[in-house]
């Protein structure tokens, strides 16, 4: 069975959820949160199509925000340079040795290649800082807090095909 996603928006506050059942909307991140028509007050929100394209300056460059999977289930952020989509750079770093479940809200940041990247994930709305650093070799990277909605705006259809979501449906 195919997942639903929907955006909810609940208290001013939107949320990437999948449609567990007519009525339900259960948040990606934490199943324990779940939105039920009728007991709760919330809404959804369709999807910005504008995103898909954004253009974004990073670095002296344009690109677009094209996030995808690494292998083991942790969302990557890529940005594909507008210009020619195959020259790409991966703003993330994979950290993780477990599998993830779901979709995972956070990621890891490479400020070793590219020292500005949380600056640029905070101040175009797509992370925040969770303050919590993780040592690999002699860098510590930053773990973000990822704003799940607006990037699935990004690229809904990598989020569609991701074969490392465990959902219950």
């Amino acid at each position: 069975m195919e997942i639903q996603f929907a955006i909810v928006r609940s208290e001013n506050k939107e949320y990437l959820c999948y449609k567990a059942n007519d009525a339900t909307y259960v948040d990606v991140s934490n199943p324990m949160m779940a939105f039920t028509a009728g007991e709760d007050n919330f809404e959804i929100v369709e999807p910005d199509k504008s995103f898909v394209h954004k253009e974004y300056e990073f670095g002296g460059g344009h690109y677009y925000l094209v996030p995808r999977f690494y292998h083991n289930g942790w969302l990557a952020l890529i940005l594909a340079m507008v210009e020619d989509e195959d020259e790409y750079i991966v703003l993330s770093v994979n950290l993780e040795e477990m599998d993830a479940l779901g979709l995972p809200d956070r990621t890891f940041i490479d400020v070793n290649n590219y020292p500005d990247a949380l600056d640029f994930l905070v101040k175009n709305g797509l992370a925040t800082d969770s303050g919590y650093k993780r040592r690999s070799g002699f860098v510590e990277y930053p773990m973000a807090m990822l704003n799940l909605s607006l990037l699935y705006q990004h690229n809904p259809q990598i989020f569609q095909k991701s074969e490392h979501r465990t959902f219950r449906v």
